[in-house]
């Protein structure tokens, strides 16, 4: 139904369809703001991809040491994980307010304060930030479980071979790892093409579209303009790139 709605001129106001063929996705390759919003999508993703890869890999490491109150750290970390994105975007817009608690510790460190979501260059940013403190546990997870399995023999006969933590880490955990990366670069990739709740709580695309999004557009296209039809082509172009996504990323390297 959403298929054949794309190829209409549809308003939620209005029971009348009016047939447009690829009228839609024309005018989806010529809107601007559509072209921010896919920008800002792949930037964002792009963005929380690698610091949330390398955080979790960096926790991981930390946390495969044996020190005291190890499994409080675990917790710790995957707590926010299971706390409601709608509670912890309210907070962090609250910590990102220009009296919020970041410009206090800036203050305290003698540090000018920072407009964070008022700043068209710093907003989406501080999504990416609120992001990966969010989700980065559940990923720490994953390579936490790769760094387990890997036998711990191999460490010890690079060891007597006089290999340095270097290299025992970029030619055996690394390597070893590459399962685990690969799923977390994946699943981190299709949660960040999704993301809308944090836009739509903390800064509602702005200032100036900096933080216009696809799945906020459409949203906006559809239920704030009505506009079923144009927001239906969205949709489906938003599903021809996950499909090109799920294409880029397979890989059928096995260790």
């Amino acid at each position: 139904q959403a298929l054949r709605i794309s190829f209409f001129d549809y308003s939620l106001l209005s029971p009348q369809q009016t047939a447009t063929g690829l009228e839609n996705y024309k005018r989806a390759g010529a809107d601007p703001v559509f072209q921010i919003a896919l920008r800002n999508t792949l930037l964002y993703t792009g963005l929380l991809v690698i610091a949330q890869t390398g955080a979790a890999l960096a926790l991981a490491l930390l946390l495969k040491q044996r020190v005291a109150g190890l499994a409080f750290f675990r917790s710790a970390f995957f707590l926010p994980v299971v706390t409601s994105l709608v509670v912890i975007s309210t907070v962090w817009k609250l910590m990102y307010n220009s009296q919020g608690f970041l410009n206090g510790l800036l203050g305290t460190l003698g540090l000018s304060p920072q407009p964070f979501l008022a700043s068209s260059t710093q907003a989406l940013p501080s999504l990416v930030v609120m992001s990966v403190w969010k989700d980065v546990g559940f990923y720490m997870l994953i390579f936490l479980a790769g760094l387990q399995a890997i036998p711990v023999e191999l460490y010890e006969s690079a060891g007597i071979d006089g290999t340095t933590k270097w290299q025992s880490f970029t030619r055996i955990t690394l390597p070893l790892l590459r399962r685990a990366a690969v799923f977390v670069i994946v699943v981190g990739t299709i949660s960040a093409f999704k993301i809308f709740t944090p836009v739509y709580l903390m800064t509602d695309g702005g200032p100036a579209d900096s933080t216009m999004v696809l799945v906020f557009y459409i949203f906006r296209t559809a239920f704030r303009y009505f506009e079923m039809g144009y927001a239906s082509a969205m949709s489906f172009i938003l599903l021809v790139l996950t499909l090109v996504q799920f294409r880029l990323l397979r890989t059928t390297v096995e260790y």
